[in-house]
Order: structure tokens, then C-alpha cells, then sequence
């Protein structure tokens, strides 16, 4: 028999999923479908509070992270106010470069990644070294998002892995083993904004 969740994991997932335990399970849940799980993370929109770095190839422009302040601006040398909120990364390179080009630089180059996006999140629980709420990134998967929790709990159970996810008001699960993602035998899933990944303890 496997072991139940500790409560207060049980309160506080209830409390992420909007509404309570009571809405929540009011409603039948959608069985697992794995195509809803193999979803690719559409673009993502910069907003505000998220941190961009920025990688210069060129002397004299600085490399460096750079937070969306609450107009969904960044300050960049030389050239001042950029405003970046609703536009994806590749855009904002284009903008930056533009600006850039205009009377300060003949070529310049550099990149953009977005660090963090603190306006949207995911959630690890259970035996995970660091259970709590992270801000997303883009792309993360299963694999990754654990060791952004500091890796499995010395009593993790490595089959037992629940992904929970809403899709159109629906709550999903999806059970995973670790193990199998390894191998091959099971997808590496990426994570999407919202999602609540538990991690069951073994049974003693």
C-alpha cells in the first residue's frame, strides 16, 4: 500500500489550485492523456519582474541581468529606456540592436535569455531537497526543474512522480518514474507555468 501524502502537502496543493479542495475535486477529473503532456511552451511573452540577461560581443556594451521594471522597461547603457513587455527575446535583440545602431555602434552584437520569469511559476513537493514555488524558465523539464529543487529527498520514491497540470479547467495527472526518464523510456517532459510536480516518499 503506498504511503499518503503528508497533510500539510495536501493543504497547501489545495490551496495552489484556485478555489480549494472542495472545487477541486467536486468536479471528475480528465484522465491522464500523455499527448497533453508532451506540449512544447508556446513563445513566452516578457513581463514585468522578469529577469532578462543580456551577453554583449562587443567592447564597450556591458553583459549583465537586467529586470523588467513595471512600465515593462529595462535600462541599457547608451541608449536608455527599453520597453520589452509583451515581446518575446528574439524581438527584443532586434530592438536593442536597432537602438544601438542608431549613431553609438556600426555592428554591435549580443544575446538575450530570459532568466527568470517571476509573473508565472511551478511548484515542487514532497521529497525533493527544496519543495517550494519557483519562478519559471522557459524549456525547463522534469529533469531539471528537480535539480532546481535541489534534487530527490534521500526517501524519494524515483517511480513516483506525479506531474499535475490544468488544461481547459480540467485538473490532469501524470505519473512518471524517473528511472524511465533516464533511460529513455519515458519522455522528459517540459514543464508548463502553473504546474505542480509531487514527488511521493518511499514506504518504510
Amino acid at each position: 500500500m503506498r504511503p499518503a501524502l503528508r497533510p500539510w502537502i495536501l493543504i497547501v496543493f489545495c490551496l495552489l489550485l484556485h478555489g480549494g479542495c472542495t472545487s477541486l475535486f467536486s468536479k471528475k477529473q480528465a484522465k491522464a492523456d500523455e499527448t497533453q503532456f508532451r506540449v512544447k511552451p508556446p513563445p513566452r511573452l516578457i513581463g514585468p519582474d522578469d529577469v532578462l540577461t543580456i551577453t554583449s560581443f562587443t567592447n564597450r556594451l556591458p553583459s549583465g541581468d537586467f529586470i523588467v521594471d513595471s512600465d515593462g522597461a529595462i535600462m541599457y547603457p547608451y541608449i536608455g529606456k527599453v520597453v520589452v513587455t509583451g515581446k518575446q527575446v528574439a524581438e527584443i535583440i532586434d530592438v536593442l540592436i536597432a537602438r544601438l545602431k542608431d549613431g553609438y555602434f556600426r555592428n554591435p552584437m549580443l544575446s538575450v535569455t530570459l532568466k527568470s520569469a517571476q509573473n508565472q511559476q511551478f511548484t515542487m513537493f514532497g521529497a525533493v531537497k527544496n519543495p517550494m514555488t519557483y519562478p519559471y524558465v522557459p524549456n525547463i523539464t522534469i529533469l531539471e526543474a528537480l535539480a532546481k529543487a535541489g534534487g530527490l529527498g534521500a526517501n524519494a520514491d524515483v517511480n513516483e512522480v506525479t506531474i499535475m497540470r490544468k488544461v481547459n479547467g480540467q485538473a490532469l495527472r501524470m505519473r512518471v518514474s524517473i528511472p524511465d526518464i533516464i533511460e529513455g523510456k519515458t519522455p522528459n517532459f517540459f514543464v508548463l507555468p502553473g504546474d505542480i510536480i509531487i514527488v511521493r516518499e518511499r514506504a518504510l
